[in-house]
């Protein structure tokens, strides 16, 4: 499986309606007209929380919904749905013309390929099965274009190294830290939020209705307090949750990714990602 690719160049250029944001021990999968987003639950100290914002015209935020914990009780765990259904519904992966380098960080910034994907070339090169996807552990995205970006890569103070995995230690740079969904609804659609809170069925409605208003989705499995030492970023090494997931990965074939500051930097207060990872499949 894998995302549809959309030129960055044909994306609308209005302001999207809603903007998802998707930050921490995340999967993303596309069956070309959805995403699947597996929340890892096995990520030690990560906490998943999904908030909904609304932006109104005159630039106060208003908090719509917020959830934190924990899914329940539904497969999948939460839905985000156009509604109406959307005339086009496709996952697309925006990208340049040009390739991106992850060895030099030369390429498009908010180009997609920026997040790092699991299925791929620099990793297994192979189809994946995490055991998370058809569980409460999963939010859908249905019924709608759903447009994907890199919001934020890596600071450009630090470098990634994979090891091991069965292959040379590789450097790579500017990884991509978050990923962005963008909706562009037309008059009287929305999007629904659709999750039940542990004791019920829970809907929020982002409405295009309110002129100038624009919503926003944060969807985050992060730790819920850092304290890095600057020392050992090793700690900050976000594989090794992933295959807690993926157990069809034998030991010797497991990659680890460990950030490192550049030679001769200061690291100071690193700017770490807890990267979202894609399964976009094999060769990309």
């Amino acid at each position: 499986m894998s995302f549809q690719e959309r030129l960055l160049s044909t994306v609308p250029i209005r302001e999207p309606d809603v903007k998802i944001f998707f930050h921490g021990q995340l999967l993303l999968r596309s069956e070309d007209m959805t995403c699947d987003v597996g929340v890892n639950p096995l990520a030690a100290n990560h906490v998943l929380s999904v908030e909904a914002r609304t932006k109104m015209p005159d630039n106060t935020t208003v908090i719509q919904m917020r959830h934190f914990g924990p899914i329940h009780f539904r497969q999948p765990g939460m839905t985000i749905e156009v509604s109406p259904p959307a005339d086009t519904r496709a996952a697309w992966k925006c990208i340049s013309p040009d390739p991106v380098d992850h060895v030099t960080g030369d390429g498009a910034p908010t180009d997609f390929r920026w997040m790092l994907n699991l299925e791929g070339r620099l990793f297994h090169d192979m189809d994946l099965r995490p055991n998370i996807f058809d569980t409460q552990h999963t939010i859908k995205l249905q019924n709608g274009e759903y447009f994907f970006f890199t919001a934020r890569r890596s600071h450009d103070r630090l470098n990634f190294v994979r090891k091991e995995g069965g292959k040379s230690d590789l450097i790579l740079k500017r990884i991509g830290a978050i990923a962005r969904a963008s909706v562009f609804l037309v008059q009287d659609q929305s999007v629904l939020l659709k999750w039940n809170d542990g004791v019920q069925e829970r809907i929020c409605t982002l409405t295009k209705s309110l002129a100038g208003a624009t919503h926003e989705i944060y969807i985050e499995n992060t730790p819920l307090f850092i304290q890095p030492n600057p020392m050992d970023l090793s700690q900050f090494e976000e594989l090794t949750h992933y295959y807690k997931v993926i157990p069809e990965i034998s030991a010797g074939a497991r990659f680890k990714l460990e950030p490192m500051p550049i030679a001769g930097g200061d690291v100071g207060s690193p700017d770490i990602p807890c990267q979202p990872m894609t399964l976009d499949g094999p060769g990309g």
